[in-house]
């Protein structure tokens, strides 16, 4: 009898151990059976043309089918067993309830059955955004502020499985640490651990290395307190934008167009001075709010708003910034009532969060206080908050469109009043139905987020309900911030000025005198920041360190630039006279004579070429006689007593090209609208391509379901780039008569050479750093060929009044640019497909970058509940 007590108490004790625990845990995977397995692991890390180290992992386990629970990796994904089967291979722990933030995944291991085995297949990936350390497969990567440690974490059942083959693949860099001497290998290569036969201990891998110092530097300046930097520097970008706006608000007060001023030019110059201060403050708002509020946490600065009620400042952020929109649009009483109601809500979550089964701070915590997850839960809070959301999101869009429609009212506006926002009540329906569904729809991405991150966890686990159920909605809790980084930041701040902009310069355009055909030199530079906030492309991050000012000044001197050698050699600046340009009397010349000589220009070359060829037709010296009549203009000073004096037209400009350079229209604002609308049909197309390669193409679609704003972004990104095109569009062709070039492909290739210039400046830079320029190449040749196109169309309507002499618009275009030098025109733009495609079918081949962890911004704030 005293032996068998013995025996018992040795094996409660033993089972008290962590090595009882261990052989507990190897019972349930079976793990002796699992010495027979084949495993084979490797690594790559990938620093060159890269903006953050990615590190791709694929792990390959040959289980045999004797293995119990062999047949449950073959089971659905969504069951308990093949989750614990999974479980036994893949993590290092027996904890039921795994979850990682840093292993991202485009699909679930590859399981195939042979005839003796089961082969799972698993590929992983991360990407050193951060210093934490990062979890992905059976790899472990640790981030210091210059040296990384690499290490081998193997799955606990299958620690005596024999490990046939381990690589790792540095990207380049030689070690600065190894543990265990590899088998094969090259320093800067792959090093190889490898074991000819079963038994015998695993392979121990760690290894230490000293990463490219610019992806240390931006993997070092997410840590606090360099996160503060950046937004910082964005606040700088701001208020470069705000200046240019205010520079150019002045400059429009103080030249006005009429005299005395109307009440158009009065209120849309006030617009765009309250329309820049406005997107300004909600741009410091919404990039410092994060940032700012997990720096003064880490510090211990007014812990009560910056931790305990950390969300609340978000809500009410956010609410405040719409609110404002709503007092500047002044939309109609039934949306003013419905903006009311939806205020009302959100205060009233902010104030009194309980009434709502939410909680105090609104933070759940599902360790220390399960009672208030499970009482949130039953009160529904989860849909409380997301109705919250809905109302801020509704109050934004309200004030939104009010504004947009206040800002182009106000073009026209006739009496006190007539210029606010008010819509049709279809609009406001529209408006409610997108607020609910927008965080209807992040809710449902942060559920997928979930699953992914959680995928291995036991949902039979009595705490995994409550874990659920309290990290669903810490993720969710903080939409308020994100809308702000999401609509402000990457659409509001352009769109808002850049409709105030348009509508100043329409008031002007209707305000002005009929023979305004140019516009003025406050209206030209009102078109340079119409371009610099409406199309230009915003770039410069470098190792972690954003500094858009330097491309920014690049395209605004180039701009200068352009617009100072096209005074001395576009066709209308090119001088008549000594002193007297062409425009100054072509002006005043009648249009339709312009055109008809135009035309009779180009069929006396036709007979010209024809004579050259032999064929019959009129004498030579005829045809030069009138060809050199039609070379020539009324003389803008005659001499005394010879009041029908000629003056013959400058070197390489005829009828043609006066024709083309004056436009389709005759002043410049019709001549902008025009090119704006061929810009955006002929941009449809593109468009689609550009979505598709930032948006669509590999990854990148199953990244939707993560994300908050995924699929909104995807609708949104196609509204953007035809406003960045149209807008690019309108500069072309409010510029057409300033911009040298004879013919409008080569206008529309300075334009677009200005386009290019910070993404050059921008080239040079991630070149030298070892960066990735990523779908910028592909973006400019779309933007290249939107413009040529977009030239080509204005030439043709140009000559519209022809087209009834020709089949088709092709054959009026040769006509037009006569085919000799035409052909030069069509190579070029050949030239321009053929780039298309060939940048087409490289990306194709490459991998996008995908990101699903929290940033790490918010993570330092907020305990690592962030996003």
């Amino acid at each position: 009898m005293r032996s068998v007590l013995v025996l018992v108490c040795a094996a409660v004790l033993f089972g008290t151990l962590p090595g009882g625990t261990a052989r507990a845990a190897d019972d349930a995977c079976s793990a002796g059976q699992l010495k027979t397995a084949r495993v084979t692991a490797s690594v790559r890390l990938e620093h060159n043309g890269e903006n953050y180290t990615r590190a791709a992992g694929v792990l390959t386990v040959k289980v045999p089918k004797s293995w119990p629970r062999a047949t449950d990796l073959l089971l659905n994904g969504d069951t308990e067993p093949y989750r614990a089967a999974m479980r036994c291979l893949l993590r290092p722990s027996d904890d039921p309830l795994p979850w990682r933030d840093t292993e991202g995944r485009t699909a679930p291991p590859r399981v195939t059955a042979q005839k003796t085995w089961l082969t799972v297949e698993q590929h992983v990936t991360t990407w050193v955004v951060s210093l934490q350390d990062r979890d992905f497969g059976p790899w472990r990567l640790t981030e210091g502020d210059r040296l990384w440690t690499l290490e081998l974490i193997r799955p606990y059942a299958l620690d005596g499985a024999w490990w046939q083959e381990v690589t790792v693949d540095l990207g380049g860099r030689s070690a600065r640490d190894v543990s265990s001497a590899p088998t094969t290998g090259v320093a800067t290569d792959k090093l190889t651990w490898t074991r000819e036969k079963p038994g015998g201990a695993p392979p121990e891998v760690r290894i230490t290395l000293q990463p490219p110092a610019t992806k240390a530097s931006a993997a070092r300046w997410s840590e606090d307190p360099w996160f503060v930097f950046d937004p910082l520097v964005w606040v700088l970008w701001s208020a470069a934008i705000l200046v240019l706006i205010l520079v150019g608000a002045r400059a429009l007060r103080q030249t006005p167009v009429s005299s005395p001023v109307t009440d158009a030019e009065r209120i849309t110059v006030r617009n765009l001075r309250s329309m820049g201060w406005l997107t300004f403050v909600f741009s410091a708002v919404e990039l410092l709010d994060d940032g700012l509020l997990a720096h003064f946490d880490n510090e211990g600065v007014a812990e009560f708003w910056t931790d305990r009620h950390r969300i609340a400042v978000h809500l009410v952020l956010m609410l405040l910034t719409g609110l404002a929109l709503c007092v500047f649009g002044r939309p109609g009483r039934v949306a003013v009532v419905l903006t009311t109601a939806a205020t009302g809500y959100v205060v009233a979550v902010v104030c009194r969060p309980g009434w709502f089964g939410l909680p105090s701070g609104l933070l759940l915590d599902s360790g220390d206080d399960a009672q208030t997850v499970e009482w949130f839960r039953r009160a529904g809070g989860m849909s409380l908050f997301a109705l919250a959301c809905a109302c801020g999101v509704f109050v934004w869009l309200v004030g939104t469109t009010a504004s947009f429609l206040r800002l182009w009212r106000s073009c026209d506006a006739t009496a006190p009043g007539s210029s606010r926002g008010r819509f049709p009540l279809g609009v406001l329906g529209a408006l409610l139905a997108v607020s609910a569904a927008l965080p209807a729809v992040s809710v449902w991405t942060a559920e997928n987020q979930w699953e992914h991150q959680s995928w291995l966890s036991s949902r039979a686990d009595e705490r995994y309900g409550v874990w659920h159920t309290a990290e669903l909605f810490n993720e969710v809790r903080w939409f308020p911030s994100d809308w702000l980084d999401w609509f402000h930041g990457m659409y509001f701040w352009y769109w808002g000025p850049s409709l105030a902009l348009l509508a100043a310069l329409r008031a002007r355009a209707a305000a002005a005198a009929q023979s305004a055909v140019l516009p003025s030199p406050v209206e030209i530079r009102t078109l340079m920041v119409f371009f610099v906030v409406c199309s230009a492309p915003i770039v410069g991050w470098y190792a972690g360190v954003p500094l858009p000012v330097l491309p920014l000044l690049a395209l605004w001197l180039a701009l200068t630039a352009l617009l100072a050698y096209g005074t001395r050699r576009s066709v209308l600046y090119r001088e008549l006279a000594p002193g007297v340009p062409v425009f100054e009397v072509a002006k005043g010349y009648d249009r339709q004579k312009l055109l008809k000589d135009a035309r009779r220009h180009r069929e006396l070359h036709a007979q010209l070429r024809r004579l050259e060829q032999g064929q019959e037709g009129s004498e030579r010296d005829q045809l030069e006689y009138e060809l050199d009549r039609l070379h020539r203009l009324p003389h803008p000073s005659p001499p005394p007593g010879l009041p029908n004096t000629w003056i013959r037209l400058p070197d390489s400009v005829g009828p043609v090209e006066l024709a083309l350079a004056w436009g389709p229209r005759a002043r410049w604002w019709e001549n902008a609208c025009r090119a704006a609308l061929f810009a955006a049909l002929i941009a449809v197309p593109a468009n689609g391509v550009q979505v598709w390669v930032d948006h669509i193409r590999g990854f990148l679609w199953e990244d939707k379901f993560l994300n908050r704003f995924g699929f909104a972004e995807t609708v949104t990104a196609l509204i953007e780039w035809e406003v960045i095109w149209a807008g690019a569009g309108f500069v072309l062709g409010a510029l057409w008569r300033e911009l040298p070039g004879r013919r409008g492909p080569g206008r529309a290739f300075w334009l677009s050479l200005v386009y290019a210039t910070p993404v050059l400046l921008h080239w040079v830079g991630v070149r030298v750093l070892d960066q990735s320029f990523g779908t910028w190449a592909f973006n400019l040749t779309l933007t290249l060929l939107v413009l040529t196109l977009t030239g080509v169309a204005m030439d043709i309507d140009t000559f519209r009044r022809e087209g009834h002499y020709w089949p088709t618009k092709a054959g009026l275009l040769l006509s037009v640019y006569q085919w000799r030098t035409a052909s030069l025109q069509v190579a070029f733009l050949v030239g321009q497909i053929v780039a298309l495609v060939t940048i087409w079918q490289q990306m194709q081949g490459a991998d996008p970058m995908v990101l699903i962890e929290r940033d790490p911004t918010e993570g330092s704030g907020n305990g690592g509940s962030g996003h």
